[in-house]
């Protein structure tokens, strides 16, 4: 036998031939790096699943340039190899392959080997390395398929010329699991370079490049991010893929349906993976292929034997397509694709067996205080009853949390007669509809909860005599159903006498231990004192209602009086103390989990409009970009249309007209599939009306204004305040100021009855723009003044700079009267200067602390004729002045409106109504 192993013309060439690199290749340079920069160790191991493309990338690596001093030596192993004669008759003739050595090389070793004369291993394998020494040179000797070697004798003769491996060879072993080589050691000298599935998986970057430009498929990037996250990158699974959607015309539904059955991954995974395990290891695959996550004990559970966490960790050594979801092994999940073949084989070879699992991995998953696993295998085993009784027991818990995504999934999984027939459920459940803007198909949840537990609690009454009470479960029912009531009818109408009646029997009917649903009352009673123009009454119960949630520990909806205690401030002027609030309530949403709801959206949302009216733009941009991301997603539809709202502000505030007008049309498609609050629908129109004026679109303006119908003797009067004043602005464009003027004298005492310092500033602006455009200059620099003097000291910005050129000429007339001086100054700074040869550093920007000086008469005279083209001599002669003194009239023309040459002179003066524009 050993004789035909040292005849070369015995051993298989094919096996020892380097494969060709494809030329459709997805080129993979952040793992040629990697492998790159572990040559200077002494072993490369890339080990993933079959179909990760391991082979492939080997090849790449060994064509680039930077191997080119290495002479690569190529072993595929098949399961022949299992014998150390022949692993080692190929290893020596690989080595001599690569090297063009003469024949002779190793052949003392393979002499050592006959069974005859046994010697020791490690004396044949020092003899091996001593004669590799002599091999002048960098070698690479790789190893593929090492996971079809399963005698122990040939890995330990791997491990040994490992521990002793010659300087100048480096060794690539590629594998579908772990070879048992001590990795740990090797790991722990910094010997070993690793790749595993995670680092084989595509981007989407480098699935782009595969599907598009080498398949030609033209998928479009949202294609392409689902097909990778389909697949987890799994190179093999897009390959297959992209063979069935070549030709296709709806490659997107496809896509969202491709799964583990698909007929070409099917017949992969089961011939590459499911047939080559032993039956223990099928049996114990797909009874866990029901979980999402598994743990030893819990296989333990579906499978009635000891031997589950053994078990995953040999499925994760030998890459079975499992990937542990922590640190310390303990929790593990299958590739979802893999996960789907093993459910459909179950399918279709143990359907009975199905529910019986579900039912095992549910009392497992309650044993272990895991609800939400329990309730979705209920769900998935249609165990209806079962599932409704674990979210009725849980429900009040999840809402307190603020989890209203878990909440929806579990109520959306129930059938409908579930629900209805549960009062608890339909409650929470109508909340639900009210939330994401379907009032009516809320109204009928909450009726049919009125319903069941208003007989329920008569009956009750009944039985007792109606000397006791109906039990408090009832009563609970309905105070709850008061409140949702008195939320809908605030949040969405803003309808306070009702509100009121709705709060009295909430308050009337909830348990006074039933902290969190009395906390959510006490939020909505502090609206009555806002809608009612009492901000400090609102600040005072919102203050007191935030305390009593952190004293309950009623998290979210501590979180949600936050945002609602920061807008009071916010109106009342208190602009650090918002920014201070919303930090810290953005904060504790963090540390609590809770940083992805809705809530916490919100908060974003309102600290970027603080932001924005300080002029720190560019930071209330990102910010509220950000409460987008969160608000999208948190299926409370009145707070998105809030996220809307602060985005148009800031759109507007940076001069990005056409993208404000964009947002506003966002809320209006959001109106056109959910019912929004009345109010953002108002201030939607009223952003819509200053878009318009922005563009010189008077007359659609004006459209609007005579499609108002204005009352003030409407009890919401201070809400529809919002749209009085977008009339009252449009009106002065028109030049209607007198009544202009009379909507804004109305308006103005409630506001400052109510401590509303926000609202009378702007309406202190609108009353002065207005009187300057009646031709009243005293009185309108006597109301600019009351601005400002209620401005500065709270850091108002952009509620003067947003109203345009017309403030610009007024504050101008200001600072030349001697009004407020330096707040005057610092306003007039940051005015937008929209000349576009310019340069963006002069368009809106934050305040930088240049200041604006007044232009006497003389050198508005010189700007004047700067404006006209003249040149300085020109000048001179037209004013018969000396070359020098136009000079120095330009120099102190730059110097007080902080610019450097002419044309920024002339755009800023222009932007400051100090010259009329062109």
């Amino acid at each position: 036998m050993l004789q035909e192993y040292l005849l070369a013309e015995t051993l298989l060439k094919t096996k020892l031939y380097i494969p060709s690199v494809r030329p459709d290749l997805v080129s993979r340079q952040r793992l040629i790096d990697k492998l790159n920069k572990g040559l200077h160790r002494k072993l490369t191991l890339i080990s993933a699943p079959a179909g990760f493309g391991k082979t492939t990338l080997v090849t790449e690596w060994l064509n680039r340039e930077c191997l080119k001093e290495y002479q690569t030596a190529w072993l595929s192993i098949d399961e022949g190899d299992n014998d150390l004669i022949r692993f080692l008759s190929y290893f020596i003739s690989a080595t001599i392959e690569a090297h063009g050595l003469d024949i002779d090389f190793g052949k003392s070793v393979l002499s050592m080997l006959q069974p005859t004369q046994p010697t020791p291993i490690d004396v044949i394998l020092s003899l091996l390395i001593n004669e590799i020494t002599t091999i002048p040179g960098k070698i690479l000797l790789v190893l593929d398929d090492y996971h079809l070697l399963s005698v122990q004798q040939v890995h330990d003769a791997v491990t040994y010329f490992l521990e002793h491996l010659p300087p100048q060879v480096h060794l690539v072993i590629i594998s579908r699991e772990n070879p048992p080589l001590q990795l740990a050691r090797l790991r722990g000298m910094d010997q070993l370079t690793e790749l595993r599935a995670m680092d084989l998986r595509f981007s989407t970057s480098e699935a782009s490049d595969f599907l598009n430009n080498i398949l030609k498929l033209k998928l479009t990037m949202k294609d392409i991010e689902t097909l990778t996250a389909r697949t987890e990158g799994w190179v093999t699974g897009l390959q297959m893929a992209g063979i069935s959607l070549k030709g296709r015309e709806d490659p997107a539904n496809f896509i969202q349906s491709f799964s583990g059955s698909h007929r070409f991954i099917l017949d992969y995974l089961i011939e590459e993976v499911l047939n080559q395990q032993t039956e223990n290891i099928k049996s114990f695959l797909l009874k866990t292929s029901i979980l999402e996550r598994m743990t030893g004990t819990l296989c333990d559970a579906l499978t009635n034997l000891d031997n589950g966490q053994s078990t995953l960790e040999i499925l994760e050594y030998t890459n079975l397509f499992i990937v542990p979801l922590d640190d310390e092994r303990r929790w593990y999940r299958y590739h979802h694709l893999f996960s789907e073949l093993l459910l459909q084989r179950l399918k279709q070879t143990n359907l009975e067996e199905l529910p019986l699992l579900h039912q095992k991995a549910i009392d497992w998953f309650e044993q272990n205080s895991l609800i939400d696993e329990a309730i979705g295998h209920a769900l998935r085993a249609k165990y209806y009853e079962q599932a409704s009784r674990l979210i009725e027991k849980h429900v009040d818990t999840i809402w307190a949390q603020g989890d209203y995504a878990k909440l929806r999934r579990w109520l959306v999984g129930l059938p409908e007669e579930q629900v209805l027939s549960r009062p608890q459920l339909a409650i929470f459940q109508a909340w639900e509809f009210f939330a994401s803007g379907r009032p009516d198909g809320g109204i009928r949840y909450l009726q049919e909860a009125e319903l069941i537990s208003s007989h329920d609690s008569n009956q009750s009454s009944e039985a007792y005599n109606q000397e006791q009470p109906p039990p408090s479960s009832d009563l609970e029912v309905l105070g709850r159903a008061a409140e949702i009531q008195a939320w809908m009818t605030a949040y969405m109408h803003g309808n306070i006498s009702g509100l009121i009646a709705h709060l009295s029997q909430a308050l009337e009917n909830i348990p006074e231990n039933d902290m969190h649903w009395r906390g959510a009352v006490a939020i909505t009673l502090a609206d009555t004192y806002a809608f009612n123009g009492d901000l400090p009454g609102a600040y005072r119960a919102r203050l007191e209602t935030l305390r009593a949630c952190e004293a309950t520990g009623n998290t979210y909806l501590y979180i949600y009086n936050s945002a609602k205690l920061a807008l009071n401030l916010k109106a009342q002027g208190q602009l650090l103390s918002v920014q201070e609030l919303c930090q810290q309530g953005v904060g504790f949403a963090k540390v609590k989990g809770l940083s992805k709801t809705a809530v916490a959206g919100w908060l974003l949302a309102i600290w970027s409009e603080v932001l924005a009216e300080m002029n720190k733009l560019d930071e209330a941009s990102a910010l509220v970009e950000k409460s987008l991301e969160v608000t999208e997603r948190g299926g409370d539809v009145g707070i998105l249309g809030w996220s809307y709202l602060s985005r148009i502000r800031i759109l507007f505030s940076k001069g990005d007209v056409a993208g404000a007008e964009e947002s506003t049309q966002k809320v209006l498609e959001l109106a056109q599939v959910s019912i929004l609050p009345t109010w953002i629908i108002h201030l939607n129109t009223v952003w819509q009306s200053r878009v318009w004026l922005a563009q010189g679109k008077l007359e659609a303006a004006s459209h609007w204004v005579n499609d108002r119908n204005i009352d003030f003797n409407k009890s919401s009067f201070y809400l529809d305040g919002l749209e009085y004043l977008g009339i009252a602005r449009v009106l002065i464009k028109q030049g209607d100021w007198k009544d202009a003027i009379s909507i804004l004298d109305q308006l103005l005492e409630p506001a400052q009855m109510g401590g509303d310092i926000m609202r009378e500033i702007e309406l202190l602006i609108l009353q002065a723009l207005a009187s300057e455009s009646g031709g009243d200059r005293n009185q309108a620099l006597t109301n600019l003044e009351r601005a400002l003097t209620l401005g500065e000291p709270r850091g108002f910005c952009r509620i003067f700079v947003d109203e345009g050129q017309p403030m610009a000429r007024l504050l101008y007339k200001a600072l030349d009267n001697g009004i407020a001086p330096e707040y005057v100054r610092r306003l007039l700074q940051a005015f937008p200067i929209d000349e576009p040869e310019l340069g963006d550093q002069f368009r809106t920007r934050e305040i930088d602390g240049g200041l604006i000086e007044p232009l006497s008469e003389r050198e508005i005279e010189v700007l004047q004729l700067i404006n006209g083209g003249l040149t300085n001599q020109d000048i001179a002669t037209r004013l018969f002045l000396s070359l020098h003194t136009v000079k120095a009239h330009n120099r102190n023309i730059y110097s007080k409106l902080n610019v450097h040459n002419r044309t920024q002179a002339i755009a800023k003066a222009k932007a400051l109504g100090i010259l009329k524009p062109t």
